[in-house]
């Protein structure tokens, strides 16, 4: 039988929660260290099996630890063994986790410490499976929604199947009326040209047999008698039933040039455009006014006759042109003085134009103007040529007897006059 001591020893020992020690090779009686290795959690998703309690080691004979602990008891901390013959002091006992709680989380667990079993989640049921929803009452909506969409597009398709047959017999009609000769173009005016004549449009022209007021191209039109250089546009109209008015826009003649070497004055347009070239054996009457009837009382020739076109036209006369400028119908003037000389034409003013005979266009830097009161104007290039009609303007007017003014250089012009008695 135990002694009293043993007993009291025993029961302190069996209260208080003891190390776990695991006895490895070494001296008898040595405690061993204690080995942390943290329990790993189980992968699998059922239950797992328990792992087997470790079996805890007697200190100095004292008997196993009592098994009602179902949770590893925090970790403790480990006193050292007392020599031999010396009176130990009674541990203080570690309070047992009561039940519910969970233990602190240490970073180590002892090897000895059960693993936990990971249970698995239940996965979220189908939004059709939830309480109060019939799969099969949504399915039946959209079947009936679908059914009435598809009906509706129905109804929509025939209304476009109509519209577009409607469409249809109307493009027919419209074909067969064009194409007929309900509107045939019988009656064709050709109006207020001068040079060209109704023989020459219908041959430029060349309208197909069947053309009606409908079918007609004016593009094609105005193609056509632009193939006459005088022609710079043509203005088609259409009068019901029969009648085709066509109307060609001859170009502004600006200008006369009359090349000496050739004996001809050349038309040249408002758009810098060789036009035409022009007889210089004219009719005038008494005024000197062209007459193309062929009954006029005098002819003229030469530059004379230049002249008398380049007043019919309205038109300033270039004179003294270069022998290697050579004209072409249709195409855009290339020579330099023949250019600056329409420069002038257009930058002086209508009133001044009135007072010039002609401007003599040799070259650029030679090209003055002959005024018809018998002044010469020696111009230059055609730079400030506002200017340059203004101090020429005021010279005629202020001083008397002048004969020749030079103002190619605007700021620093000349002029000479005849003595008065």
């Amino acid at each position: 039988m135990a002694s009293s001591s043993d007993r009291k020893l025993n029961s302190s020992a069996s209260r208080a929660s003891k190390p776990t020690f695991r006895r490895a090779g070494g001296r008898s009686g040595a405690p061993a260290q204690p080995q942390h290795k943290p329990a790993m959690p189980s992968k699998s998703v059922g239950p797992v099996r328990p792992a087997k309690r470790p079996v805890v080691g007697s200190q100095l004979g004292g008997r196993p630890t009592s098994k009602k602990t179902s949770r590893p008891a925090p970790r403790p901390s480990v006193t050292p063994k007392p020599a031999m013959g010396t009176k130990t002091s009674r541990p203080m006992a570690t309070p047992k986790p009561s039940l519910g709680t969970r233990a602190p989380h240490a970073g180590r667990t002892l090897a000895g410490a059960k693993p936990r079993s990971l249970t698995s989640v239940p996965a979220a049921k189908a939004s059709s499976a939830k309480k109060g929803i019939n799969p099969l009452s949504s399915l039946g909506a959209m079947a009936n929604k679908t059914t009435d969409a598809a009906s509706a597009m129905k109804g929509k398709g025939k209304i476009a199947g109509g519209i577009l047959a409607a469409v249809a017999v109307l493009a027919i009609v419209a074909i067969v009326v064009i194409n007929s000769g309900l509107f045939a173009a019988t009656d064709i005016q050709i109006h207020g040209s001068e040079h060209v004549t109704k023989h020459d449009a219908m041959q430029l022209i060349s309208l197909p047999e069947n053309t009606s007021l409908f079918n007609v191209d004016p593009d094609r039109i105005t193609e056509g008698l632009k193939q006459n250089p005088w022609v710079s546009g043509v203005d088609v109209q259409r009068q019901f039933p029969h009648t085709l008015i066509i109307t060609p826009t001859e170009r502004k003649v600006i200008a006369i040039a009359y090349i000496s070497s050739d004996d001809l004055a050349w038309a040249i347009g408002d758009d810098d455009t060789w036009i035409a070239p022009l007889s210089t054996s004219v009719e005038v009457d008494d005024q000197g006014n062209v007459i193309t009837s062929g009954e006029g009382a005098n002819t003229l020739t030469g530059i004379d006759a230049a002249l008398a076109l380049a007043k019919h036209y309205g038109a300033v006369l270039l004179t003294d042109v270069s022998a290697d400028v050579a004209p072409v119908s249709g195409r855009a003037v290339s020579s330099k003085a023949v250019k600056a000389g329409l420069d002038y034409a257009r930058g002086f003013s209508s009133e001044f134009l009135d007072q010039v005979k002609d401007i003599s266009t040799p070259s650029v830097e030679a090209i003055s103007a002959n005024l018809d009161n018998g002044v010469e104007v020696s111009l230059g290039d055609s730079d400030d040529i506002a200017k340059k009609e203004r101090i020429v303007t005021k010279l005629l007017s202020q001083v008397e007897g002048v004969t020749y003014i030079n103002v190619r250089s605007p700021g620093n012009y000349t002029f000479r006059n005849a003595p008065t008695a």
